[in-house]
């Protein structure tokens, strides 16, 4: 079987490709690299069966093999995999064709392509290899090349970007760095307090204790020894257990922030064709992303709602061809480790570029229409569950005082409500236009006027009794939708009118429609 995936046109199989351009392996060293980690996947068994006697029994025997089995899979996978894949590059495409039992054929066109990373986690760190991830910035997944030498990789990036195939040229060529942001330590209680912590302390409580069985100990049997020991009563028993759970939470994301994060530098390199944005950082697995700066179209904050205390962010610029979410790490538009808004809005103003500081511009307020709309939403989501529960109660489906358990949740509804509304805010600071909303997760946009192409009017039935108006903003970069929600019908054409003014002349001013201006966007 096979399976073609082309990023914007229809590819022919790679064997009926006659351009002439030569298929790759990846780098062979990926195979040591495997036959060791082979290698230390079979020492738990290995070291259950010889040293703690475990091996009389399956059933002692059998965490073991369950991650030894699990180590064999991946590394044979990965072997597979190298033996599979080929990858070339040229004049107009860069190709890749894997899949075991699935054959795959991937293409990118090099003119699409926004982006080309590198990283090594350590065991490719210790081969000298490097993963290369190909972005085209579009929905699709990026293309990966896992793993090419690290001489290799510098070239790629350098050719696909530049045009340069030579990777002596990097070092050849006349950058200058100015530094923007180092990571700061105490950054660390920023990443670190939050309500994950317990949930992955109780993991490592567990999967410690799962160890020590292989070894014969009962580590939750000594802790909760003493623990007794230490506070005889239960609910004390209760608050310690808490803070063992606590400390190995902390202590796990503590270690995955030094990892993640350790040298993290942030710096815009000037070259001859322009600049760029670039973070390094990384122990264990190093990573290294740079982001051009003729696509930066502006920068955002991203406050959680339960760390605003402490006034934590996230930083990302708005940029075409970078992803904004991941599942595996960081997206690449994260430009600054979570940390105070202060430092935060600093390094935006060094990074975006002229005198301009739109995140430190007065926003203006949201009428109090957008907080009676919250409110109103507030009651009718708690009074309609509480109704629901009601006729569950009658069926005997819930037991019947579940329907009064909305009413009471009903006073932090409206605190929430209210939080919302303090939330929103809009400004327009030449030449950015500013949007703050949110209430679980509070976003403060700045967006380049000229990345806007459009307004987009929403308006129901509560906002039309209200006058109030829903406005987004859609571009090609970021998260492609930026909205301001609520604001007043007065609040939206004084806006249009400084940031779009051409649009609002089509409808404002007078005369046939020849001789009006010519919009630079469209309403919808």
């Amino acid at each position: 079987m096979s399976a073609v995936d082309a990023a914007g046109t229809d590819a022919a199989a790679p064997e009926d490709d006659l351009d002439g351009a030569p298929w790759q392996r990846l780098d062979g060293r990926l195979i040591w690299v495997n036959l060791m980690r082979l290698l230390l996947s079979l020492a738990p068994t290995v070291l259950s069966v010889l040293f703690f006697g475990t091996g009389r029994r399956l059933s002692d025997l059998w965490p073991a093999m369950a991650a030894t089995g699990v180590g064999v899979v991946i590394s044979v996978g990965d072997v597979v995999r190298w033996l599979r894949t080929r990858y070339r590059i040229t004049g107009e495409l860069v190709e890749i064709r894997t899949g075991r039992i699935m054959r795959v054929y991937r293409q990118v066109p090099r003119d699409r392509i926004r982006a080309v990373d590198h990283k090594a986690r350590l065991r490719h760190r210790l081969a000298g290899l490097r993963v290369v991830v190909i972005s085209s910035g579009g929905a699709r997944p990026a293309l990966r090349l896992d793993a090419v030498s690290k001489e290799s990789a510098q070239a790629l990036r350098l050719e696909l970007m530049r045009g340069v195939p030579d990777p002596e040229a990097e070092q050849t060529a006349s950058f200058r760095e100015t530094p923007i942001a180092r990571v700061r330590w105490y950054w660390i209680f920023y990443n670190v307090i939050n309500i994950w912590g317990m949930l992955v302390g109780a993991l490592m409580l567990w999967s410690l204790d799962s160890m020590a069985e292989l070894v014969g100990l009962d580590l939750t049997g000594a802790v909760g020894g003493v623990v007794d020991r230490l506070a005889p009563g239960r609910w004390g028993s209760y608050a310690l257990w808490g803070a063992v759970v606590f400390l190995l939470g902390f202590l796990a994301l503590a270690t995955g922030f030094v990892q993640d994060n350790w040298h993290f530098t942030l710096v815009r390199r000037f070259k001859e064709d322009g600049s760029e944005l670039i973070t390094r950082q990384g122990l264990m697995s190093t990573r290294e992303v740079h982001r051009d700066d003729r696509r930066l179209r502006g920068v955002q904050l991203s406050e959680p709602l339960f760390w605003r205390w402490i006034g934590l962010t996230e930083t990302a610029v708005v940029s075409t061809g970078l992803a904004s979410w991941s599942l595996t790490g960081e997206p690449a538009s994260s430009i600054l480790p979570r940390g105070p808004v202060r430092e935060a809005r600093r390094v935006a103003a060094l990074v975006l570029p002229g005198p301009a500081r739109p995140l430190e511009a007065p926003l203006r307020r949201h009428p109090r229409g957008a907080l009676l709309r919250r409110l109103l939403w507030a009651v009718a989501s708690c009074t309609g569950l509480s109704g629901l529960a009601a006729w569950l109660g009658a069926t005997g489906a819930v037991p019947g005082w579940v329907w009064a358990v909305p009413l009471w949740a009903l006073p932090l509804a409206a605190a929430g409500a209210v939080v919302a509304f303090r939330a929103l805010g809009h400004a327009y600071a030449q030449p950015y236009l500013v949007m703050r909303h949110g209430l679980s997760r509070r976003q403060t946009s700045a967006l380049r006027r000229e990345a806007v192409l459009g307004l987009r009017i929403r308006q129901s039935v509560v906002q039309r009794w209200l006058g109030l108006v829903s406005v987004a903003t859609p571009t090609a970069a970021g998260l492609r939708i930026y909205q301001a929600p609520d604001m007043s019908v007065e609040q939206f054409v004084t806006l249009a009118g400084e940031a779009v003014p051409e649009l609002l002349a089509e409808f404002l001013e007078g005369g046939a429609p020849e001789n009006r201006p010519a919009p630079a966007s469209n309403v919808r």
